[in-house]
């Protein structure tokens, strides 16, 4: 069953997935719903709806920047226009680009927002304490610091920091055998 989600339609489309018997399930979000308030929550609960029926399942033109966790119901679009967000996104690769059937609501498809880990509010605490120090003196503070307690070796500091680094947080410089760590302001 094919189900086109158009924002005022939604509801009913919503009422006819609990009715119908159906074991395969396509879903069509237009672009008025991706972008309005509330829209991708009701794309999430038709979703559920299909996965908790056991049906199978596919979303057609959407990224997975909008419906993270959802990735592998998701039909990549055959025309896609390239995400100005690309370089911010975590998913980096992940991604096909904005499919061009929505390219009027360019805006609505960005990076989703995701919480720092303990370990990368560790780094930034540290920095925020002394910025533009090396790898060991960042450890060396960040045993000061009780916000993590796997702050104990080069690999976290560098994994923390890389991923603080696609954000746009911190920067990093080799300089004389070591790597300096700088909290970027502003």
């Amino acid at each position: 069953m094919k189900l086109e989600f158009k924002l005022a339609g939604a509801p009913a489309a919503l009422r006819a997935l609990k009715r119908s018997g159906d074991k395969k399930f396509v879903l069509v979000p237009d672009s008025a719903l991706l972008a309005a308030p509330g829209g991708l929550d009701l794309l999430r609960e038709a979703a559920d709806l299909c996965i908790e029926k056991g049906a199978g399942l596919s979303i057609e033109g959407v990224t997975p920047c909008l419906l993270p966790g959802y990735t592998r119901y998701l039909s990549a679009s055959r025309r896609s226009l390239p995400c100005p967000a690309k370089e911010r996104c975590f998913l980096q690769g992940a991604c096909a680009g904005i499919p061009a059937a929505h390219s009027g609501v360019a805006a609505a498809f960005k990076p989703p927002a995701r919480p720092l880990t303990d370990l990368e509010k560790c780094m930034l605490a540290v920095l925020a304490r002394k910025n533009k120090i090396t790898t060991a003196q960042v450890l060396k503070l960040a045993k000061g610091i009780k916000i993590c307690a796997s702050c104990s070796n080069e690999g976290e500091v560098f994994r923390a920091a890389e991923r603080l680094i696609r954000m746009g947080l911190v920067a990093k410089e080799y300089r004389g055998g070591v790597y300096i760590w700088t909290k970027k302001t502003g």
